[in-house]
């Protein structure tokens, strides 16, 4: 896998686009996208700022071995004992779905286990472990980005909207996990990954059954995919 491959695995794990991932690690959009569209390897530079901020080895984005992640980025725990509280930190998994399809109903929020992710990891990233929380994704309409059964990291925290990321949002009594971009000031478009399925434009101040009921639960900020 080349360095642009590997580039591109980054993005869609974190669900960025190319304007959020090259602000993230402070490069000029215009060099990231070369990166992306030619076989040109990192500068050193670069490629350090990326390993600071993704938490991925040197050997992997510019060799071709060699583990990911220098650190390992989680575990999974029945309770939230019995892990180096220096080194993980458990995030609660909800037994609520988000769904990337037709919505799901939201169940009560009943913590099924924990996430015990890697300290270092949350730190790189800048996310404060007390808004975090996985979740499940059901349905296809985020694919290839998302497949059903993926759990997905979401930072309650980060809840103003920005064009082109990866939102969990509560539809009445639904929980739909889409990329939104503000279709006007007083409306949002939900775009799915997966072509087949139509954006759908919701009005913030709509009337009727979702009166006060649009809310934007928190961005997506990790996928990880279970065999």
């Amino acid at each position: 896998m080349g360095a642009r491959n590997k580039l591109r695995e980054l993005m869609t794990e974190n669900s960025m686009t190319i304007q959020s991932f090259s602000e993230y690690i402070g490069v000029p959009k215009g060099t990231f996208e070369k990166y992306l569209n030619t076989d040109r390897m990192p500068s050193t530079e670069v490629a350090v700022a990326i390993h600071s901020k993704m938490g991925v080895s040197l050997d992997w984005l510019l060799g071709d071995g060699g583990p990911k992640f220098i650190d390992r980025p989680l575990q999974f725990w029945s309770d939230p004992t019995g892990y180096d509280a220096h080194e993980f930190i458990p995030i609660p998994r909800l037994s609520v779905q988000a769904s990337a399809g037709p919505g799901a109903m939201v169940d009560a929020e009943e913590t099924t286990g924990f996430y015990a992710f890697n300290t270092k990891w949350l730190a790189r990233r800048g996310l404060n472990a007390a808004n975090l929380a996985v979740i499940a994704v059901r349905g296809d309409s985020m694919e290839p980005r998302l497949t059903s059964g993926d759990l997905i990291l979401i930072d309650r925290a980060q809840r103003q909207i920005a064009d082109g990321i990866a939102y969990v949002v509560r539809l009445g009594s639904d929980l739909v996990v889409k990329h939104i971009q503000r279709a006007s000031p007083d409306a949002i478009s939900l775009i799915s990954a997966n072509k087949l399925y139509p954006a759908q434009t919701v009005q913030l101040t709509a009337i009727g059954d979702l009166a006060g009921q649009i809310e934007v639960i928190g961005r997506v900020v990790a996928s990880m995919h279970e065999w």
